[in-house]
């Protein structure tokens, strides 16, 4: 099967977006080899982040199938190597919808999103809710970073 037009098109408009700048500053990359050795060892890797690291709801919507909740929190890479995201990137976003009755287990599914997918409505609609209906699986919607809601 041979390649599409419009993929190569569409390639070639992204591609030409992303990391025009480069990846970042030397000692930046540096430091994140670091942490890339850290969060190699298991162990250490669960203990990063507390149990109870502070996640802030900001609206919660009753809907007849489920619950939406609207919410953020401050990433755990801030705090563990400070300065190393671009502050669009510090805070995080994201919905989580839940059933309204959970079942013996509480299965939750995460969904990022694809380069494009501005907010969450296409995976709410699309992935979520369906998964709400047919499995009674909450999701967790994370927002991209520079889609600011």
């Amino acid at each position: 099967m041979g390649v599409s037009r419009l993929d190569v098109f569409y390639r070639r408009l992204l591609l030409t977006k992303l990391f025009i700048q480069g990846w970042g500053k030397p000692e930046d990359l540096k430091r994140i080899f670091e942490f890339r050795k850290i969060i190699g060892n298991r162990e250490k890797c669960k203990d990063l982040v507390p149990r109870d690291y502070p996640v802030f709801i900001e609206k919660v919507e009753e809907q007849t199938d489920c619950k939406i909740l609207n919410g953020h929190f401050i990433s755990p890479l801030e705090h563990i190597v400070p300065g190393i995201l671009p502050s669009e990137s510090v805070k995080a976003r994201f919905q989580f919808l839940v059933p309204k009755r959970w079942k013996k287990y509480k299965p939750v599914c995460i969904h990022l999103a694809g380069t494009g997918d501005h907010f969450f409505w296409r995976r709410r609609t699309l992935m979520a809710r369906p998964m709400i209906k047919e499995t009674g699986m909450a999701s967790l919607l994370l927002e991209n970073p520079y889609y600011i809601l």
